[in-house]
């Protein structure tokens, strides 16, 4: 069970920072406003999940481990196609 908390903290602290240089990336990025809402939207979303399982507000189960990457990678695949146009 020590090992499934350090594989979720790991995960978590990868997903966070990752997620804030993404944010930090469109900041910079000259784009239009509506998508850069959309994107700061969507980041700050994805950004309670793991805050509130450190919290303790929720506790993680099963579908986290299925649900929370699926919604990073379209979180990812959709900000990178609105950045290309």
């Amino acid at each position: 069970m020590a090992i499934l908390r350090l594989l979720l903290v790991a995960f978590n602290v990868v997903v966070i920072s990752f997620l804030i240089y993404r944010l930090v990336e469109v900041f910079r990025h000259p784009m239009e406003r509506w998508k850069k809402i959309t994107v700061f939207t969507g980041g700050i979303l994805l950004l309670l999940a793991p805050f509130g399982i450190f919290l303790r507000f929720f506790a993680p189960t099963p579908q986290y481990f299925i649900v929370y990457p699926a919604a990073i990678f379209m979180y990812l695949y959709l900000t990178r196609q609105m950045s290309v146009r």
